[in-house]
């Protein structure tokens, strides 16, 4: 397992087919899989079926709207993938839009950090103790038979990024500038993980990317990936939080910043590659590989080519530029027993 890279599904599932070439290249690489949140062909379903048409890999969601799913079923469809691919499996939520929630409660939620930390810790109840991992767990501890399972929580902002370090194996963030990661994000990770003697959650940054090539905008590629989110008022704060001057009305000029900031990635697969090894070097565990915007405006064909010399560069470095660096290793704690990252 390459446990560096991560590739994720750019879209909702609507076949099988349309997957296969990205679990190949992860299966080929020993990258882990994400998926989003699905409204056509269910996330899990399409992990279940990639598994029985011989691709057993390492998954992760990114996230799934847990306003939509109720503990005990989350947890059997959670525990269900790592079963059948006897691997692990990260159940990354979160509480979607304040849009969402109205749609569905009548209100957004009054605290949806609290409601993500009360779900999780139903779903761990649920799932048996011998197939929950963390990460102070090796990959000697996942029962090939069973798999594992371990929770992970979309963070954009300081306190979900707390309550992550108390009660989450993972953070999962999306569209975080690299410096806010470093310095804001994962330090709340790492002091609420100490304060409540655990281990710090591992970090997996969603990050969009498309390679230069002639006939393509950058702007457009990333208004294309993201336009909905640079929409979005808990993206917009969190993207001003990180030093990126974007504003809800205006999603098109928001992409460009994403650009001119670095936050949406565009150049040769080497430097590509070179803004990979740097959201290493500033803790990130698994940089998972995005590329929506080249699918939406490009098409499938040119994505995956994009995904797979990305890939190959990547490989292509030796393995010390891509280390995870001795910060980022769970170690004990000066304070406690505990463990952290």
């Amino acid at each position: 397992m390459n446990s560096n890279i991560g590739i994720m599904y750019p879209e909702m599932p609507v076949a099988i087919g349309p997957v296969v070439p990205y679990a190949e290249a992860a299966r080929r690489g020993g990258h882990r899989l994400w998926f989003g949140h699905s409204s056509t062909v269910d996330s899990h379903l399409t992990m279940a079926a990639l598994a029985g048409r011989g691709y057993p890999l390492q998954f992760g969601s990114a996230v799934a709207l847990y306003p939509l799913f109720q503990p005990h079923g989350f947890a059997v469809q959670s525990q269900s993938v790592g079963r059948l691919t006897g691997q692990t499996y990260v159940a990354g939520i979160g509480p979607g839009s304040a849009q969402l929630q109205q749609s569905l409660y009548g209100a957004p939620m009054k605290a949806p950090v609290g409601s993500a930390r009360k779900f999780l810790d139903q779903v761990k109840e649920i799932i048996p103790g011998p197939l929950q991992t963390g990460p102070a767990d090796g990959p000697e501890r996942v029962d090939k038979t069973f798999g594992s399972v371990e929770t992970g929580l979309g963070v954009l902002r300081p306190s979900m990024a707390r309550c992550a370090g108390r009660a989450a194996e993972w953070a999962i963030t999306w569209l975080t500038p690299a410096g806010y990661l470093e310095d804001v994000l994962i330090p709340e990770m790492r002091e609420s993980a100490a304060q409540h003697d655990r281990p710090a959650p591992r970090v997996a940054a969603v990050v969009h990317m498309a390679i230069r090539r002639p006939g393509r905008d950058p702007q457009k590629l990333a208004h294309a990936a993201v336009g909905a989110h640079l929409s979005a008022p808990h993206y917009t704060d969190m993207l001003r939080q990180g030093g990126v001057a974007v504003d809800q009305s205006d999603p098109w000029a928001g992409a460009g910043e994403l650009v001119s900031s670095g936050t949406y990635l565009y150049g040769s697969a080497d430097e590509l590659v070179d803004a990979v090894a740097d959201l290493h070097r500033r803790g990130v565990h698994e940089v998972v590989l995005n590329v929506f915007g080249v699918a939406k405006l490009h098409g499938a064909g040119q994505a995956v080519e994009d995904l797979e010399e990305i890939l190959a560069a990547l490989h292509a470095k030796s393995s010390a530029r891509l280390t995870i660096p001795e910060h980022a290793i769970p170690r004990m704690s000066a304070r406690s027993t505990g463990v952290v990252a």
